[in-house]
């Protein structure tokens, strides 16, 4: 997790910029009283990923509405921050297996009945992204 803050986005993996900007884009879209399904579509699309639209959006809201604490996502930064790299590095731990650190994770960021429906829309959504070649977590260039 340590290893994405501060990092500028543009060493990123494909995969977790993807995740990334969506990130972003869906918060922004929130907090202007946006649809960010809608507003996310077209990119998902583009990207072959239009399948992972509706658990990404339910991994979101989840996030959104069952937050221990607010979750800070800096939609205009070029750096990777805090909280951006504990979201990223869920999406990885689930990619390589380590299901039960992800689990951990979760019970610090969201309310106990909302772990199991955050984590299986975060599953289902890193794993379509990793069917369609844009993996979260496959490397990080220095």
């Amino acid at each position: 997790m340590y290893d994405l803050i501060d990092r500028p986005i543009s060493i990123l993996s494909r995969g977790d910029r993807f995740l990334l900007d969506a990130i972003r884009l869906w918060v922004a879209a929130r907090s202007a009283c946006q649809n960010p399904s809608a507003l996310l579509a077209a990119r998902f699309a583009q990207a072959g990923a239009l399948d992972a639209l509706c658990d990404f959006d339910a991994w979101m809201t989840q996030l959104s509405e069952h937050a221990r604490v607010p979750i800070q996502i800096n939609c205009k930064c070029g750096l990777v921050t805090d909280d951006e790299s504990v979201l990223l590095t869920l999406a990885r731990d689930l990619v390589t297996g380590r299901d039960a650190k992800a689990r951990t994770t979760l019970s610090l960021l969201v309310a106990d009945g909302a772990i199991a429906p955050t984590f299986c829309a975060l599953a289902r959504t890193a794993a379509m992204l990793g069917q369609i070649g844009l993996p979260p977590g496959t490397s990080v260039r220095t």
